[in-house]
């Protein structure tokens, strides 16, 4: 199977960033308090960096599909994709099946 990784570089460029911000403040999270009793054990590390790692995915992948650059926004797209009585009424009506509505 061929793996496209010019495809996901945005995506892994921005969870790279993310994980050189994350380590250092897990870090100090772990090592705030003085006494080593009352530090964060394994588990609440554990799930710290869980989440912290699910929501710096999530929002990698979001703004790696933003900063990918072969989408097509508005000015590119077929200017009758509106609601129905947006469009021009003299124009001539093409008939197929996507105009009428399927219930």
């Amino acid at each position: 199977m061929h793996f496209p990784i010019k495809y996901y570089l945005p995506h892994l460029i921005f969870f790279g960033v993310y994980l050189a911000a994350l380590v250092p403040v897990l870090y100090y999270y772990h090592r705030r308090h003085p006494h080593p009793r009352f530090r964060a054990g394994i588990g609440e590390m554990t799930l710290i960096a869980v989440i912290a790692l699910l929501i710096g995915g999530s929002a990698s992948y979001a703004l790696g599909n933003l900063f990918r650059g072969d989408q097509k926004f508005g000015l590119d797209a077929a200017y009758d994709h509106g609601a129905g009585w947006s469009k021009d009424t003299n124009a001539p009506q093409e008939k197929s099946e996507d105009n009428y509505r399927k219930e």
